[in-house]
């Protein structure tokens, strides 16, 4: 993997919210806590590669 460069700024932001999530860490809600670091991960950039090749759904319209 290359490295990547951000904003020192934001890459700070960034590491206080993760760190944030651990010291609120609730063992009762695990879901929680992967759900707050995909976001925290997410307003970086970084996603799996299958969200940029899914397939869209294609509407169709239906005359009613």
């Amino acid at each position: 993997m290359q490295p990547t460069y951000i904003n020192s700024d934001t890459y700070h932001h960034q590491v206080d919210q993760l760190e944030e999530i651990a010291r609120t860490f609730d063992p009762a809600a695990p879901d929680e806590l992967r759900t707050r670091i995909i976001e925290v991960l997410g307003e970086l950039g970084v996603w799996p590669i299958y969200c940029a090749y899914r397939e869209r759904p294609v509407l169709t319209l239906v005359a009613a």
